[in-house]
């Protein structure tokens, strides 16, 4: 499922649509994950004034107080052509542009809001964003001193900080030295910081790469470019290999946690 980078990749590239008109929207079917809003045609005629994003979701402001959001759900994707029978929204523009949703296992969204964002359902209950100067060690550590589940658990609790998934809590923690079994309310606030500081510093070198682009090849850039990150991956996906760090000898482990991959170094991770 893309995360934060993943999101934050397509936003960047959809900016060059800001000031473009809309003409026309076709839905190919009545829904996603759920039904398409009954006035999504409303959207027409409308000029694209900005694009956001919270967490995992883009919200594509348009005139008149009105913004389209959108998840990419595990296989959704935006992109400038027509693919085929996973097309399933189709945006034209007024200077010729098209803008083409498409996702073969249909779990993504798109909803309609009027007005603020703050009251819309999936939108109210979320935590901070982690690449905000708000976030750090200390309000980390105070969401998470009390919880008896695991950090790597806590670090996917979108209520504690958002955009973090299975691939980069995974890193985050490698890099943090803390093993992801380890309960969230057994970490220091010290921990707590570091954590902290390499959750934004893996953020931003995965954006600045363009995302991770797996084994699937599902996540793509708007302008079909793979992600790259991959190649920066130091557990993920590395089940059995050696660890990176020249003195250690252990190899990479996987375990499933709440029904997730979890990839950590023994050695290197307490």
């Amino acid at each position: 499922m893309p995360e934060l980078p993943e999101v934050e990749t397509v936003r960047r590239g959809l900016l060059s649509l800001v000031g473009k008109q809309i003409l026309s929207i076709e839905v190919t079917r009545p829904d996603l994950r759920f039904p398409f809003p009954e006035d999504i045609d409303s959207i027409a005629g409308r000029k694209i004034i900005g694009i956001d994003r919270r967490a995992k979701y883009l919200l594509i402001r348009l005139e008149d107080n009105l913004t389209l959001l959108s998840h990419l759900g595990m296989t959704g994707r935006f992109g400038r052509s027509l693919e085929g029978k996973h097309d399933h929204v189709i945006i034209d523009f007024v200077d010729g542009e098209r803008l083409v949703y498409t996702d073969p296992r249909r779990f993504g969204i798109m909803d309609l809001i009027h007005g603020s964002d703050e009251d819309h359902k999936l939108l109210s209950h979320l935590g901070p964003e982690p690449l905000g100067d708000d976030w750090n060690g200390d309000v980390l550590h105070k969401a998470i001193r009390k919880r008896n589940v695991s950090i790597k658990s806590a670090l996917l609790d979108q209520k504690i900080v958002v955009g973090i998934g299975n691939i980069y809590a995974s890193e985050i923690l490698f890099r943090s030295g803390v093993s992801p079994k380890k309960l969230a309310k057994n970490i220091s606030r010290k921990k707590a910081q570091e954590i902290c500081e390499e959750t934004k510093h893996v953020l931003l070198i995965a954006i600045e790469a363009g995302g991770s682009t797996l084994r699937d090849g599902q996540f793509k850039q708007i302008d079909g470019q793979l992600g790259y990150f991959p190649h920066e991956f130091t557990v993920y996906d590395r089940e059995g290999e050696s660890c990176i760090h020249p003195n250690c000898q252990k190899l990479v482990k996987r375990v499933v946690q709440s029904g997730r991959s979890t990839f950590y170094c023994a050695g290197c991770q307490r």
